[in-house]
């Protein structure tokens, strides 16, 4: 007999709070919001280029440490409340480490440091604050914190 069923590859993630980071055209959008975020910072306050990357860059740590480190769970209520304990970073690409999404991620703040930090010349204290930005981040994005609270911050009650 014939086989009557089609043989179809399940998504490569199932939780809908992550799944939009596997779309096309992301990171271009990503990278896109970022240097749209310079211009209007820069055109808005009037400030110097560096100034500019400096207010993106904690900007951006701020935003991506509170919504991809800190806020647990998933707005969904159709995942049952598996996800409720684990933070956006822990859900991404279902828990593994070292995927391209996470490379990304993890990249992005370094390129905005290194960025940052040259068009202010490497001057204090845009550089002191530039520097413990992307080591909060990076640190926060290390295979090894998976699922880590330090000092039980962040930790289940």
């Amino acid at each position: 007999m014939a086989n009557l069923y089609v043989q179809a590859e399940s998504p490569t993630d199932l939780n809908k709070n992550t799944e939009w980071f596997t779309y096309p055209g992301v990171w271009t959008t990503y990278i896109l919001i970022l240097f749209f975020s310079w211009l209007v910072v820069l055109s808005v306050f009037r400030c110097s280029p560096g100034m500019a990357w400096t207010t993106v860059n904690l900007s951006h740590a701020l935003l991506t440490y509170q919504f991809f480190h800190w806020k647990k769970g998933t707005p969904f209520a159709d995942d049952q409340g598996i996800y409720n304990r684990l933070t956006w970073w822990e859900q991404i690409d279902s828990g593994k480490q070292l995927t391209r999404n996470r490379k990304f991620l993890t990249l992005v703040p370094v390129v905005l440091y290194l960025i940052a930090s040259h068009t202010t010349d490497y001057q204090n204290p845009m550089l002191f604050f530039n520097t413990v930005a992307v080591f909060v981040l990076v640190v926060a994005k290390f295979p090894n914190m998976h699922k880590v609270r330090i000092f039980g911050i962040n930790a289940e009650e």
